[in-house]
């Protein structure tokens, strides 16, 4: 006659749950104050894709600087991938290589384009303020392609001061006509 064994289960631990419930993100230590990382989804769309509002200087440096590095990392990989194809001729390829490039150029430019706009209404500028930088950066993209080097010296100079401005100048204190201090 062979014993029976009883078998003694575990507990899941809360966190354990959460992750496993479907596309349910992660909860972590993630506070108010968080610059960078977020709770959920709409914690992201408030720091990265709203377009009202105010961001101050600190949030503002460490969003962006995620982002240009999230856009330089697969950039590199994609455009690699893409110029690989090319050579090896297959476009087909390549041209799957440039879709996904353009799946995940979106997002990332939106976002630099709300932290933009919201950084010049903390000084409480207008948010179209911000294309003069930003046209300069997607200049400083483009001018090399097409050979313009001096174009290219003069865009990527305007896009290091705008930014460099951006980065620096305290927001105006107080209230302003694009919200309260305390909704930066």
């Amino acid at each position: 006659m062979s014993r029976e064994k009883k078998i003694k289960l575990k507990k899941r631990s809360d966190q354990s749950i959460k992750i496993r419930k479907g596309l349910a993100m992660p909860v972590g230590r993630v506070g108010e104050n968080n610059a960078v990382s977020f709770r959920d989804w709409q914690d992201l769309k408030a720091k990265y894709y709203k377009f009202y509002g105010r961001v101050q200087r600190r949030p503002f440096v460490l969003r962006t600087l995620v982002l240009v590095f999230a856009q330089i990392l697969f950039s590199l990989i994609l455009y690699s991938k893409f110029v690989e194809s090319l050579i090896i001729g297959r476009p087909e390829l390549a041209a799957v290589f440039a879709i996904i490039f353009i799946a995940l150029t979106i997002p990332v430019v939106l976002a630099e384009i709300s932290l933009g706009i919201r950084r010049c209404h903390d000084f409480n500028k207008s948010g179209a303020l911000f294309i003069v930088p930003y046209i300069c950066y997607i200049g400083s993209l483009v001018a090399p392609v097409l050979g313009l080097h001096n174009l290219e010296i003069l865009v990527q100079s305007i896009t290091a001061v705008s930014y460099l401005a951006l980065f620096t100048i305290k927001g105006n204190s107080g209230d302003n006509a694009y919200g309260a201090e305390h909704a930066r």
